[in-house]
């Protein structure tokens, strides 16, 4: 018997995780640009206040949507750095981690057939969620000649009559494009023309390059009523394996819906985890703009790194940790094969370096590779030497 579980995949990144790991294991030095998992130590103020929570015995079950000190803090968050309109911790919901955060949104906001429209590169995981919650992934295909933006004109050409919503990603996976106002207003304004709801994936709303600034787009005039806005603490705090995530809305009975699932599924976050994630938004933000800082001196170096390289096009990020690279036709090739799949197993065969084929990201990809630079500096320089030695 089929099942809708069948047809989601394992994910391409995960299978050149797996590689380079049992490579490892064995013994061979490996350069992790797969996967965007950040160096940086989770900030200490934020192991102290889980440390506190420990030894305080507060282990037990919490509400499932989240403790209060920590919808407290991501009210005030949410104001303060995102403009939006959120004034109760009723209105947001804590997650385990920004991906289960993606999985009750689709599954609280579509029925069988709904349509949502998402930008083609798009992480893996993104038409994954859409399908697991009965929709239908619609992609429109971002144009180098347009400066790979998610533009309104190109959404709406993808409308139909089961349109639910539109998915936004700004800074965007894997292609590093930082939305501006201007794109996002006529996005805003494309939706409620149409009456859409709008997804706002915000991840990586501190990974940002040459003076950009981060929108979200539930922040403008006239769609405060119909995005749900999506957040983690994974990039910001570098608390990827502390799982916490949370979402922002004001529609009461979306919200329900959510609230439903989250009962449902896991019942509450780890509890411990969550006073962390309380201080790391209450605390000090100085160490978010750290990384940031860091992660534009690591991106200069892959670039400088990598110049000349005539096998690999550069589309250079000004937002999150990921360089997308258009393979040169003129490329050789590895065993008689091109493309993607053909640049990805050269570089973890002959040098060891971890990439993500661009075919992982949808049909737009292809063609293409994605690095991410969130791992430490040394290792980004001298990945970048490997792999100038193996295509020069």
């Amino acid at each position: 018997m089929s099942h809708l579980l069948d047809s989601i995949s394992f994910g391409a990144i995960v299978a050149v995780r797996d590689r380079l790991l049992e490579q490892q294991a064995a013994g061979r030095t490996i350069y992790r640009l797969e996967s965007g998992d950040p160096s940086f130590d989770v900030p200490a103020h934020v192991k102290d206040a889980i440390h506190e929570a420990l030894n305080k015995g507060l282990t037990h079950y919490t509400a499932s949507t989240g403790i209060l000190p920590l919808r407290q803090a991501i009210v005030k968050k949410v104001q303060r750095d995102n403009h939006l309109p959120i004034d109760d911790p009723e209105q947001v919901v804590v997650t385990n981690g920004g991906m289960h955060a993606l999985y009750l949104t689709f599954r609280a906001l579509l029925e069988p057939g709904d349509e949502v429209v998402l930008p083609d590169p798009m992480w893996t995981e993104i038409a994954e969620n859409i399908r697991l919650g009965g929709g239908v992934p619609v992609r429109v295909r971002l144009e180098a000649e347009h400066g790979m933006a998610y533009r309104a004109d190109a959404i709406e050409r993808c409308i139909t009559p089961k349109t639910r919503a539109i998915f936004l990603n700004t800074p965007h996976n894997p292609t590093g494009v930082v939305l501006g106002r201007a794109e996002l207003r006529a996005i805003a304004d494309l939706a409620m023309k149409h009456k859409l709801w709008l997804v706002s994936d915000e991840a990586y709303e501190h990974v940002i390059f040459d003076g950009a600034h981060h929108v979200s787009i539930g922040s403008l005039a006239g769609v405060e009523d119909h995005t749900l806005t999506l957040f983690s603490a994974s990039k910001s705090y570098a608390m990827s394996g502390l799982r916490i995530g949370y979402i922002a809305s004001r529609d009461k009975p979306m919200l329900e819906r959510i609230k439903k699932l989250l009962r449902c599924t896991i019942n509450g976050v780890n509890s411990v985890t969550q006073y962390g994630a309380a201080a790391a938004l209450s605390g000090p933000q100085d160490i978010p703009r750290a990384m940031g800082v860091e992660y534009q001196a690591r991106r200069d170096a892959l670039l400088a790194g990598l110049a000349g390289v005539k096998a690999l096009q550069p589309f250079k990020p000004t937002g999150a940790f990921f360089l997308w690279l258009r393979i040169d036709p003129s490329w050789s090739g590895y065993g008689g094969a091109h493309g993607d799949w053909a640049m990805t197993n050269y570089l973890i065969d002959k040098g060891g370096v971890g990439c993500s084929p661009g075919t992982a990201f949808g049909p737009a990809g292809a063609g293409c590779v994605r690095l991410a630079f969130s791992c430490d500096r040394p290792q980004v320089e001298a990945a970048a030497q490997v792999i100038r030695g193996l295509l020069s």
